[in-house]
């Protein structure tokens, strides 16, 4: 005579995430460190096209160059002419948009902002330049802006159109 075992089957239990919810400390603990990683993660990407500087430094920069530089920086970001990102009440502000010496805009950039501008906030912007793009053969728009501007535009164009529906 053959024995033959029963398994029981267990059920699942739900998840101790879903079980209980986090304290609001917990849930702002966990929001400031994604926070963090993101500001950290956007800082190492940028400086390898020339680093992201506090705008009160930028205003310093453009000194040399321009009159009432904090007026200026100012109504670029007021404007969101150029990419910044605020972090722990202080703006940031890549440095690849200028161009050297004179920290005029970068055209191209200018143009791709504006486009760009009324689908992404701040953060999303600064990203989509670093993310690499399917249209731009996997590349990101930060690495193409100085030698094929012009695929740059059109990505930028389609991911607007994209974004807007």
């Amino acid at each position: 005579m053959s024995m033959t075992w029963v398994r029981q089957r267990r059920l699942p239990t739900q998840p101790d995430c879903i079980a209980s919810t986090l304290p609001d400390e917990a849930l702002e603990a966990t929001w400031q460190t994604l926070q963090e990683r993101r500001f950290a993660t956007l800082q190492a990407s940028f400086a390898r096209h020339g680093g992201c500087a506090p705008a009160d430094h930028v205003c310093c920069l453009l000194r040399a160059y321009w009159d009432q530089p904090v007026s200026r920086v100012g109504r670029w970001i007021a404007h969101r002419d150029i990419v910044s990102i605020t972090w722990q009440t202080q703006i940031w502000i890549p440095m690849f948009q200028f161009e050297r010496p004179s920290l005029d805009i970068v055209p191209s950039v200018s143009e791709l902002v504006k486009g760009l501008r009324s689908v992404y906030d701040d953060w999303e912007l600064a990203e989509w330049f670093l993310r690499p793009h399917d249209l731009l053969a996997g590349r990101s728009p930060v690495v193409l802006l100085a030698c094929d501007p012009w695929s740059v535009k059109e990505a930028a164009r389609m991911d607007h159109f994209i974004n807007r529906l």
